[in-house]
């Protein structure tokens, strides 16, 4: 275990994801692929993964969203002869997941199985960072990953999920270290961060932005974002606590955007 003062960029990660035949362990769902992404401070990420054989059907709703068909993992390990693998990867590390309940009920029914115990270890949970921490209008991986500006293509397969958790987590750490978030403690015990004076509602923008919010209209906005300034149009949707979200043109999609981060806005006919 790592002491709460420990900074987060000196904790060893193991990000994990499972996929699975279902979505309840209790009625016997089971594992069918995991991957664990070892980031040390210092060093290159490093993945492992595997299929794994589950031992029964994956269902029809677990393939629609995984893609993963019985004969796949037909020839694959069963879970047990897999336990000292992945307890190498996870080995001295915290582990990163999103929607830690979920996966972490998977990885404790499977070690029972093979008459053994998951590991106790510290867990940040980036699903909880973005419930408590941010305000976008969904959770799921894929939406936090877009309003974070991460790319995400490959989703819904172990390996994607830990890249996406992993490079999502970095992102947060970024935002959050802004408000006082450096060690791991801070991360455990996440709370929502107090939102400055002018981000309490559009009345309190400044203007043509104010204006924009209320009527939805496009405006040009000068963003700083974690990789550096542009510009943008944008029609504002609403403001909630410390973000603007906002159908960003540029991106043809909804966004979420810091709004101590927006340099300046104007209208866009302005020369």
């Amino acid at each position: 275990m790592f002491a709460p003062e420990t900074l987060i960029e000196d904790v060893p990660l193991a990000v994990v994801d499972v996929e699975t035949t279902g979505l309840n362990p209790q009625a016997g769902d089971r594992v069918c692929e995991i991957a664990v992404l070892r980031v040390d401070p210092g060093e290159a990420p490093r993945l492992w993964v595997s299929l794994v054989n589950p031992g029964r059907p994956i269902s029809p709703g677990a393939y629609a969203v995984n893609r993963i068909e019985d004969q796949e993992v037909a020839d694959a390990p069963p879970f047990g002869t897999l336990i000292a693998q992945i307890n190498a990867a996870l080995d001295g590390a915290v582990l990163v997941v999103h929607n830690v309940p979920f996966d972490v009920g998977f990885l404790r029914a499977e070690y029972r199985r093979a008459g053994t115990r998951f590991p106790t270890m510290q867990a940040l949970d980036t699903l909880e960072l973005a419930r408590r921490c941010f305000r976008f209008r969904r959770n799921g991986l894929r939406d936090v990953a877009l309003q974070l500006g991460v790319s995400a293509p490959d989703l819904h397969r172990a390996d994607g999920d830990v890249w996406a958790t992993y490079h999502v987590l970095q992102r947060m750490i970024d935002e959050l270290r802004e408000f006082g978030y450096q060690t791991l403690g801070d991360f455990l015990a996440a709370r929502r961060v107090p939102p400055p004076d002018r981000a309490m509602g559009a009345s309190g923008l400044p203007e043509p932005l104010a204006t924009a919010v209320r009527d939805r209209s496009p405006v040009t906005m000068r963003y700083a974002g974690p990789r550096g300034t542009s510009e943008r149009v944008i029609s504002p949707l609403y403001v909630e606590g410390l973000y603007l979200v906002a159908y960003c043109h540029l991106r043809d999609d909804e966004r979420t955007f810091r709004l101590d981060r927006i340099v300046a806005t104007w209208w866009p006919n302005r020369s």
